[in-house]
């Protein structure tokens, strides 16, 4: 509020048209913004009041916080750098372990379909040799016939040499499909073996990476656990920067008219911001003085 706001808000009291209450409002308001704008003051002029004397001790705790700043952040990006660097590193485990993993389920798989292929050979293979047996019982049937009927002549002899030539036939078929059960069951046997071992090395392959990546995880840990340490602390002396830049700031803005050659030319350097600050004063002195005149 300027002198001309003053004077219509003035007369408006006079009226009973202003209420009290809406003076405090915007005192309150325009208190906060003064506050403010005297922190940003501080926080902009600061480097400037070393040779002002009032404040030549806010200058060095702030330089000091400023050094103890930068020294954390340094830290801190060091320590997040290697962290970052352990996290590549683990993942690239991972990735890797996963790979070899992969590759051994997938052995596994294809070996567990091989070994189901020759149950399945087999199966046909005994169901072979059930119909090869049945034939061989029925030409052993109708051997055993003939010879009880003691049928004779050159046609029952020929029949009957027919007859044994295919029983040796079934018997040799016979034979040979009981041996290539017994191979398929050996190599199925190896199948399963191997399988197993695939099974061990995927087990043991999944504890050697957590052995491994122990160390990384625990170090990644440590790390993550130091950069929330060291911004905590860097906040921490932010907080208190803050409270020397309001010190700063609100010593300028009381000493804005002063004659001093150094604060003057401190405030200088910050022309627009004082003058915000010299209007915000102004108008709070204005809604003061509008809430003494509604009270009469």
């Amino acid at each position: 509020m300027n002198a001309f706001g003053y004077f219509l808000h003035c007369c408006g009291a006079r009226l009973g048209l202003g209420a009290e209450r809406h003076r405090w409002a915007a005192i309150n308001r325009e208190t906060q913004i003064l506050t403010e704008a005297e922190d940003l003051l501080g926080r902009l002029a600061w480097p400037d009041v070393k040779d002002i004397d009032e404040l030549s001790g806010e200058y060095w705790q702030i330089r000091d916080l400023e050094q103890q700043q930068e020294s954390l952040r340094q830290q801190s990006q060091e320590a997040d750098a290697r962290n970052e660097a352990l996290k590549d590193q683990l993942h690239e485990r991972e990735r890797e372990a996963q790979q070899r993993f992969q590759s051994l389920r997938e052995r596994k798989s294809k070996r567990m379909e091989d070994a189901l292929g020759l149950m399945r050979d087999i199966e046909d293979l005994k169901g072979w040799k059930e119909e090869t047996k049945k034939k061989f019982l029925n030409h052993q049937s109708k051997i055993d016939l003939m010879q009880r009927l003691g049928q004779a002549g050159e046609q029952t002899g020929t029949e009957l040499e027919k007859t044994q030539l295919a029983m040796a036939r079934l018997k040799e078929q016979f034979s040979d499909d009981l041996g290539e059960i017994r191979a398929k069951t050996v190599q199925i046997e190896a199948v399963e073996q191997e399988v197993a071992g695939l099974d061990r090395e995927l087990t043991e392959g999944k504890a050697r990476l957590k052995e491994e990546t122990a160390g990384l995880n625990a170090e990644i840990s440590r790390l993550s656990k130091r950069i929330a340490d060291l911004s905590a602390k860097i906040g921490a002396l932010e907080n208190t920067k803050s409270e020397f830049h309001f010190t700063v700031g609100h010593f300028l803005s009381n000493n804005i008219y002063s004659r001093d050659p150094v604060i003057f030319r401190v405030l200088r350097k910050h022309r627009q911001l004082i003058s915000r600050i010299i209007y915000y004063r102004r108008s709070i002195a204005y809604n003061q003085r509008l809430t003494r005149v509604a009270r009469r």
